[in-house]
């Protein structure tokens, strides 16, 4: 049986809604592609919960996770969707996807697993070489009010 696994992918956003707003994303070392922070949602963590940690262990980054127009009673702050995928030996990853809205001056801290990143905007989002998957969310997360 494949294993599985719930995630959390996090978008932080400088800008809120607006036009010139750019996400963050990373270069993932073991995948080689551009990539939201994320990673697996530990034992006794809700997924926002795990997105606030992940944003925090993998960027040094905290976000405020915003009240989405979207937002329906019970549904978590700053939650844009759930795909799945798979994630090589790791099977497959359940995954929650989140925005969080950080101070446009933070410094990103990387932590092992990239060691390239970079803010970008809606431009930049549609060339990125990542999984279709990430770019639709990314868009998702620059226009989320």
């Amino acid at each position: 049986m494949t294993r599985r696994a719930f995630s959390v992918a996090v978008y932080a956003r400088r800008g809120g809604a607006s036009a010139d707003a750019q996400v963050l994303v990373i270069k993932h070392k073991r995948l080689a592609t551009w990539l939201p922070i994320g990673g697996e949602v530990e034992t006794g963590e809700t997924p926002l919960e795990a997105a606030v940690r992940e944003l925090r262990e993998e960027t040094g980054l905290h976000g405020q996770f915003p009240r989405l127009a979207s937002h329906l009673d019970g549904v978590p702050l700053g939650y844009l969707g759930y795909e799945e995928h798979q994630a090589g030996s790791k099977g497959l990853h359940m995954n929650f996807v989140f925005v969080a809205d950080v101070e446009r001056s933070a410094d990103v801290v990387p932590n092992d697993e990239f060691g390239e990143w970079k803010w970008i905007g809606r431009a930049e989002m549609d060339v990125l070489d990542s999984p279709l998957n990430v770019r639709q969310f990314g868009f998702m997360a620059l226009d989320a009010e």
